[in-house]
């Protein structure tokens, strides 16, 4: 036969019972805090879900925008580069203008000097319009805010009065 436990050992037996079981309250308030902890996740992991994907849009808007930043940046470097072509074909045109104005200037000096050279004493001739030949209109280029412009003016003590 078995042998029946003493009193001190079911005493023992009993404490341990104690020790590993929990009262039935507390054994559901527990069970429903865990409940509202599943329910509290569940809910963040649909507004994580809901996040990730504007995250997601939002990436996606910032590839389109920069590939279109991209292309706009290489139609503004190509247009700047032809302004900068035309800057230099038009500042080229400017200085060949300038070089030819110069040069006519100088033969027309020399003309005048040569003509003067071989009649001194004969008076110089008037032009048509009253003016003295060395004051007729010349060609002067004036630079301004909208860029080089050659104008016409008057040289001189045969300049007329506004």
């Amino acid at each position: 036969m078995c042998p029946r436990p003493s009193l001190s050992q079911a005493l023992l037996q009993m404490v341990l019972q104690d020790e590993n079981f929990v009262s039935k309250e507390e054994f559901q308030a527990v069970e429903k805090k865990l409940v509202e902890e599943k329910a509290a996740h569940a809910k963040t992991k649909v507004l994580l879900a809901k996040e990730e994907e504007k995250l997601q849009f939002a990436l996606g808007e910032v590839e389109v925008l920069s590939k279109q930043l991209e292309k706009e940046k290489l139609a503004f470097e190509k247009a700047l580069s032809s302004v900068k072509s035309k800057v230099l074909q038009e500042s080229s045109k400017k200085d060949q203008l300038i070089t030819k104005c110069n040069g006519r200037r100088e033969a027309r000096a020399l003309h005048h000097g040569y003509i003067n050279g071989l009649f001194p004493n004969h008076p110089v001739p008037v032009s048509k319009a009253g003016f003295h030949s060395n004051t007729c209109p010349q060609l002067r280029i004036q630079a301004g805010p909208g860029g080089p412009h050659l104008r016409k003016g008057l040289k001189g003590p045969g300049r007329p009065r506004k």
